[in-house]
């Protein structure tokens, strides 16, 4: 891609670039500060068996907001002139963006398998005994993102004019890009659908049996929030998967098709990181019980100011 900046903007949607994306970056890095408080700090929430994963999971999409979202803007947007556009810049962003990603994908597919197994082999796998192991199963994916990025960086290398980066020559793109995109996108994508159908057909089965005491132990909040976090996840990053089989099929796209895909995956990406803990808010009532509790102390506290009473 020898594209100048000024020459690539022509191929790009100012609607994804100048009004979604922003709006979206913004908005979800304040709903995931809201989402990391009332996890960690809300008496209710934090007793949940599933507040470990979620309250990771939302501080993995407010470091991706926040750190890659807002250099994109910044850089890839807006082109700021006080951009580096060097290689040492260029392979950061790679790496975060990397790292990120997978931290946010492979917790939300291991929320997904844990609630499968515990709905699927009630008597094996127990869900106060698999969230006791949540925090290992957190650490080993952060870990495994850190040092398993660390090799693909060096593939990349700055594009001079630009804020793009590309695969070296003397890689091989089409291995290196499958690899890459199956660890972080596919890979997660298969696993989220295969055992969110595999629980959605075992509530089915026990619906079939009238087991009505076991279903209403099962479709508890963890679960909703597991199959709509994961429907979520699906949609948004359905875009990306059909990109990276065009790539790998070797399907060439215009200019045009090739950039609004592209801006589409990203936007598509990022949006999965604010929908997280919209669906939270919304499914999970014990975070909207803190959210009443705080708003009380809040008013409380005011009340209390405009009246001039001290404790």
């Amino acid at each position: 891609m020898n594209n100048s900046i000024d020459d690539s903007m022509e191929y790009r949607s100012k609607l994804l670039l100048d009004v979604i994306f922003p709006i979206g970056i913004s908005v979800g890095i304040l709903v995931n500060i809201a989402a990391i408080l009332f996890w960690i700090f809300g008496p209710k929430s934090r007793s949940l068996c599933c507040a470990t994963y979620f309250a990771a999971n939302a501080v993995a999409d407010f470091l991706t907001l926040s750190i890659v979202g807002l250099w994109t803007i910044i850089c890839s947007v807006q082109f700021n002139e006080n951009c580096l556009y060097v290689d040492v810049t260029c392979k950061i962003q790679i790496y975060l963006n990397g790292v990120l990603f997978q931290i946010t994908n492979w917790i939300s597919a291991a929320l997904t398998v844990e609630r499968a197994l515990t709905i699927m082999f009630p008597l094996r796998f127990k869900s106060h005994d698999m969230c006791k192991n949540s925090k290992y199963a957190i650490t080993l994916i952060v870990v495994l993102a850190l040092v398993g990025i660390l090799t693909s960086i060096y593939g990349y290398e700055h594009v001079e004019g630009t804020i793009f980066c590309k695969y070296r020559e003397d890689f091989n793109f089409k291995s290196l890009f499958f690899i890459e995109v199956s660890v972080r996108t596919i890979l997660p994508f298969t696993v989220i659908v295969v055992f969110n159908c595999c629980t959605i057909a075992t509530l089915c089965k026990q619906r079939r049996n009238s087991v009505s005491a076991n279903q209403d132990r099962y479709v508890n909040t963890f679960t909703k929030l597991t199959l709509f976090t994961g429907l979520s996840f699906v949609v948004s990053n359905t875009p990306g998967v059909v990109y990276a089989i065009w790539i790998i099929r070797g399907i060439w796209l215009s200019w045009n098709e090739f950039f609004l895909l592209i801006d589409l995956t990203y936007t598509m990406c990022y949006l999965n990181c604010l929908m997280n803990p919209i669906i939270c808010f919304v499914i999970c009532k014990s975070i909207m019980e803190d959210m009443k509790t705080f708003g009380q102390r809040l008013l409380l506290v005011f009340s209390c100011g405009e009246h001039g009473i001290t404790t």
